[in-house]
């Protein structure tokens, strides 16, 4: 079995976030490593992070970074996409749709902080909530796809869980979206999602 070295910074709320989460989820023989940065820059595919490495059982190593194309990777191999072309499509669509909301969480807390940044965080948050909301009440499991954990689920705890570190995770909350905060505390109740 392959095992995986995940290169990105000692944070929990990045871009390496998700994939760590599967990782952990997916039962993956993996360790995170922080590299000395900005000095390691310039040996990094694009010279940004997160990196992920694999190391097949041959021995030969498959790097890719850009954190999207990381997750879909780790998604795919540890079965959280449906082998269906069209499903899996589906999913990355939920997924695609939460990283609005994740770019307005990435603007208002790293950029501008402002009134204005808020409310266009609110306001996607908010019409995120109006589209997937019914998406997770049409599926009896209470997940975006099928009976078990799937990457949007992923993407919609870390969004709520970003949230939370700043002080809006009552966005997300039993009143708001029912089907959502039933999902994320099912998932915060999960050890291999606690470890990660």
């Amino acid at each position: 079995m392959s095992s995986f070295e995940l290169l990105y910074f000692p944070i929990n709320n990045g871009r390496g976030t998700i994939t760590r989460l599967m990782l952990n989820v997916g039962g993956a023989n993996w360790k995170q490593t922080t590299p000395d940065w900005p000095a390691t820059k310039e040996n990094m595919p694009y010279g940004r992070l997160p990196v992920l490495i694999e190391t097949c059982t041959d021995g030969s190593k498959f790097t890719l970074c850009e954190s999207k194309v990381i997750e879909r990777y780790v998604a795919h191999k540890f079965g959280f996409l449906p082998s269906d072309a069209k499903e899996a499509a589906t999913a990355e669509q939920y997924v695609d749709n939460i990283s609005d909301s994740l770019e307005a969480f990435v603007v208002h807390n790293f950029r501008e902080k402002s009134d204005a940044s808020k409310e266009k965080l609110v306001t996607a948050v908010k019409y995120l909530i109006s589209k997937h909301e019914p998406i997770l009440a049409a599926n009896p499991s209470g997940h975006y796809i099928g009976n078990n954990l799937s990457y949007p689920d992923f993407a919609i705890y870390f969004l709520h869980f970003v949230l939370e570190q700043i002080g809006m995770g009552d966005l997300i909350s039993d009143s708001t979206a029912p089907h959502m905060h039933k999902l994320i505390k099912k998932m915060s109740e999960n050890p291999s999602i606690v470890s990660a």
